[in-house]
């Protein structure tokens, strides 16, 4: 800070907590220092700050009027929250693009979000998020998407800047476009569609009618994330292996591969985002639906598992498949799973099956699949 004394204000019920903070040295400039403070008691799992830098100025977030982080120790540089001492100068997050990525399936973009400071700091490593139907997932390329943007790459780092989430590489996957539901579709699910006439569906979803049965081919699609693209991605940048630091994230088709990939390839990831996931397409003829006693029936897995969906169920607004997620959720509940920091079921209210619901509840969904991390001591 360039203050002469700066006031650590921390928001309370009341008048807020003030505490000044210590001079420990010089910071990055002559007009810079470095300085501590070291709050009496604990703070509650989310707490609010700001910096009193004299003369009636504060120094926030952007936007904001106060800091809100889980962290206990941290960093706060540029306006921006760190779990650990970062380098005097680092870029700002970007998204590069591989427009082509060859592999087993058709060609495609692959969009990779790379958090601040990733090009100063070469001993850092990051766990990674995959996403599906990357088209859509970042501002940055919102030219690609056929459907609206989720502003993935602006809500991760907003969220990383204030200390609510943990820094993370985001990899966004394209879809196969006319092969997107079959690829997405469980291999143990064959899907008759039904007459154009009794079609329900979202107006996001791109369902071509066909005579034939389709049959899922998820399983290749699982192989071809899990030792082709996540190969490329390792080799490429710094993002750790072990299925602890491994998420995926996908909405409608995309959610029910997300949760395909979290009850059949347990070894790729542990975190897992199932937002309005497509249940109904597994469906039998006699009724239940394939993927939701698989949940109820099998041996429960080691996850770390947000499921979610809207409310709103009409044929202008989107069938958000409250019903049937709903019926996912008591299915897990069945199975031994607990409401708590490792499995989440939320209920969007009058949200419906669109990209615009999915963009207001990523900021819950990154919260949950990377909190953010206590790094130890910050020293001073």
């Amino acid at each position: 800070s360039s203050a002469a004394q700066p006031v650590l204000e921390v928001r309370s019920n009341g008048t807020p907590q003030r505490r000044p903070f210590v001079y420990i040295g010089p910071g990055r400039g002559p007009n810079e220092g470095e300085w501590w403070v070291e709050l009496e008691r604990p703070q509650p799992e989310e707490w609010q700050f700001r910096v009193d830098t004299g003369h009636g100025r504060y120094e926030t977030p952007a936007g904001q009027a106060w800091f809100c982080t889980g962290l206990t120790r941290l960093w706060l540089q540029d306006g921006q929250i760190f779990a650990y001492r970062p380098a005097p100068i680092l870029s700002p997050a970007r998204v590069e693009k591989i427009a082509a990525f060859e592999g087993s399936l058709p060609a495609r973009p692959l969009y990779v979000y790379l958090p601040r400071g990733y090009a100063e700091q070469p001993e850092r490593t990051y766990p990674v998020l995959y996403m599906h139907d990357g088209q859509n997932c970042f501002a940055a390329y919102a030219k690609d998407s056929f459907a609206g943007s989720w502003r993935a790459d602006e809500t991760a780092s907003w969220l990383i800047g204030q200390g609510r989430m943990a820094e993370c590489v985001i990899v966004a996957v394209g879809n196969g476009q006319s092969e997107r539901l079959s690829e997405y579709l469980p291999p143990y699910v064959t899907h008759r569609p039904p007459a154009p006439s009794i079609i329900r569906k979202a107006k996001t979803e791109s369902l071509a009618w066909s005579h034939k049965p389709m049959l899922g081919r998820a399983d290749q699609t699982a192989a071809y994330y899990r030792y082709e693209v996540a190969d490329t991605i390792a080799r490429t940048y710094r993002v750790r292996r072990d299925r602890a630091e491994t998420a995926t994230c996908g909405s409608s088709m995309g959610g029910l591969f997300s949760l395909y990939l979290a009850w059949e390839w347990t070894d790729f990831a542990r975190r897992h985002a199932v937002m309005s996931p497509s249940l109904w397409v597994t469906r039998s003829h006699s009724g239940p639906m394939e993927t939701v006693e698989r949940l109820r029936s099998d041996r429960p897995r080691d996850l770390r598992l947000w499921l979610d969906s809207g409310t709103q169920d009409s044929p202008d607004q989107g069938d958000d498949g409250m019903l049937d997620t709903r019926a996912a959720y008591e299915a897990l509940l069945e199975n031994g799973y607990q409401l708590g920091p490792d499995f989440q079921y939320y209920l969007d209210e009058g949200a419906g099956h669109n990209e615009a619901a999915w963009a207001g509840r990523l900021p819950l969904v990154l919260q949950f699949l990377f909190p953010p991390e206590e790094e130890g001591v910050i020293s001073k």
